[in-house]
């Protein structure tokens, strides 16, 4: 299910995310903001044209994602995950920096 829902944008977007080391205020954030995921998801999409204008390609992906019921729980899984790699290579990664 994870994979269906999340395509290549969203993994960007997290992949950035990871890179600054911004994953656990991500998951925080979409889990104080869960209830209001799915009118996020519906404001994306109305703006999807708008921004295809200016450039912007990820925010059909992430309205997509969030308009989706088992959107937010599969983002929140990915964050997991993402948290847990971050838990296990976080010593050696960041003597890399």
């Amino acid at each position: 299910m994870r994979q269906d829902m999340t395509d290549r944008a969203v993994e960007e977007t997290l992949a950035a995310l990871r890179h600054r080391r911004m994953v656990l205020p991500a998951a925080l954030f979409l889990a104080g903001h869960r209830p209001m995921a799915f009118i996020i998801g519906q404001m994306l999409l109305v703006l999807q044209p708008l921004a295809a204008l200016l450039g912007g390609t990820e925010i059909g992906a992430w309205g997509r994602l969030l308009s989706h019921p088992a959107g937010p729980a599969a983002l929140g899984d990915r964050l997991a995950e993402l948290m847990d790699e971050e838990k296990h290579t976080g010593p050696e990664r960041r003597s890399e920096s």
